[in-house]
């Protein structure tokens, strides 16, 4: 199994393509399609998908492709083959000047915000990785106010529903979960939660 850190940008893709003649790249997420500005040998064009994270306007990590210059290599080769052949793929055929798209390999990169990692199996060519969230053990403290809970001086933990409220007082006034940090100075339970009986 390939094991891969998965920063905390967007999800996306890049696809390298034609336009009435003219090659171009695409921005294409979930609630985004966006031309961006890029220097590249037209001969990557051909209809290339890349799969990639945002971290910045202008930079994305290259995870994965899959498909080049219309060719489906995803099923004919393995996450490992994929992801060395591109690094030998961006050095030849992609150039970078500042205000211009920067595509970076995720081994050139050094990822500071890790929200989970990638696994790939190392054998079989054509298999889907799965994605597993970083989980941190916390200790947590209670308030003294009603679903009010500290997550070791770092920020608060939610309690979305009665379910998750009645399980965190049955843990008493100071305990450990597995928790992840939501980025916006709270934190969610990443345990199962029993039902309430």
């Amino acid at each position: 199994m390939t094991k891969i850190p998965i920063s905390d940008g967007k999800d996306g893709w890049i696809v390298l393509t034609y336009e009435k003649n003219i090659p171009v790249c695409l921005w294409i997420s979930k609630d985004e399609c966006l031309k961006l500005p890029m220097i590249a040998d037209e001969r990557i064009c051909g209809d290339t998908f890349l799969k990639v994270e945002k971290i910045s306007s202008e930079e994305y990590l290259i995870s994965d492709i899959l498909i080049y210059n219309s060719v489906f290599i995803f099923e004919n080769s393995t996450f490992e083959q994929r992801h060395e052949w591109l690094k030998d793929v961006l050095k030849e055929f992609t150039y970078w000047i500042p205000g211009f798209t920067k595509l970076i390999h995720k081994s050139d990169y050094e990822i500071k915000n890790i929200i989970g990692y990638e696994f790939h199996p190392t054998e079989n060519a054509g298999k889907k990785g799965y994605f597993e969230e970083k989980t941190n053990s916390c200790s947590i403290t209670y308030l003294n106010i009603p679903d009010c809970y500290d997550v070791e001086n770092k920020g608060y933990l939610r309690v979305p529903d009665i379910k998750t409220s009645v399980f965190l007082r049955s843990k008493g006034n100071k305990f450990e979960l597995r928790c992840i940090e939501n980025n916006d100075g709270s934190w969610s339970i990443k345990e199962n939660i029993p039902d309430v009986e």
